[in-house]
């Protein structure tokens, strides 16, 4: 990406429906960016606090889309289990950020490891392609909770993988587990999806990743910061003067 003119390209974001809760319940976008809304298991709805949108409670298998046009602070809720304004952290609602469009874009610059400077014994592993706008990343982490230790390494450790395409500052990410192989053996893997993510950047050394787990069912936000500086690959150029 050079220098010229940036104009970002509207996302895309999941929010899905299950266990009497939204996943992810607290996200940030960009205005114009879209939230679909899936229920993936129980009779829900979604409805704007203010009543401005919405649809109709169902069984599983609905889709509910709405864009975003305007910045600010908008929350949703589910009319069979909770009501507007309820705690987000314990009921069946949803607060959804909005930003103004960046003026950020995403280059091969912000390749390489990144980590949460507040849990530097996990991290990730970033390579953008802007010939297809394209990301893969290895996430590097641990189990939730203890298990026995194994011949080689630590029995928690835990190499996720994530790919998907970026617009603008953002990347709309599938998150996979592949499971099955043996230290430095042709055996046979298998990759399975278990989760959706949105990886978005603020700078070249900072951004944030926002997860949904389904196995397990875990979500949260991830702070970032590149642990090394990029090299001949000129992220300052994917900085649009506004």
């Amino acid at each position: 990406l050079g220098l010229g003119a940036f104009q970002a390209q509207a996302a895309i974001v999941t929010v899905r429906l299950s266990n009497n809760v939204f996943t992810p319940n607290d996200l940030t976008i960009n205005v114009g960016d879209t939230v679909r809304f899936i229920n993936d298991a129980g009779f829900h709805d979604v409805r704007a606090d203010d009543g401005s949108y919405g649809n109709t409670p169902a069984v599983a298998g609905w889709q509910f889309d709405h864009t975003y046009n305007s910045a600010g602070e908008f929350r949703v809720y589910c009319t069979v289990h909770s009501s507007p304004g309820a705690n987000i952290n314990t009921s069946m609602n949803a607060r959804i950020t909005v930003i103004a469009a960046p003026t950020f874009a995403i280059s091969q610059g912000l390749n390489g490891t990144w980590v949460n400077p507040s849990n530097l014994g996990q991290g990730f592993l970033f390579d953008f392609s802007t010939a297809n706008s394209f990301m893969f990343g290895a996430w590097f982490t641990y189990d939730t909770a203890a298990s026995a230790q194994q011949k080689l390494g630590v029995a928690t450790s835990r190499w996720l993988t994530m790919q998907g395409n970026y617009q603008g500052d953002t990347v709309t990410l599938d998150v996979f587990e592949t499971s099955g192989g043996v230290f430095n053996q042709p055996t046979t893997t298998t990759t399975t999806q278990i989760g959706t993510a949105t990886l978005r950047f603020t700078s070249c050394t900072e951004g944030s990743l926002s997860f949904a787990l389904t196995q397990p069912p875990i979500s949260g936000t991830i702070p970032l910061q590149k642990a090394l500086p990029a090299f001949g690959s000129g992220c300052a150029a994917a900085t649009v003067p506004e």
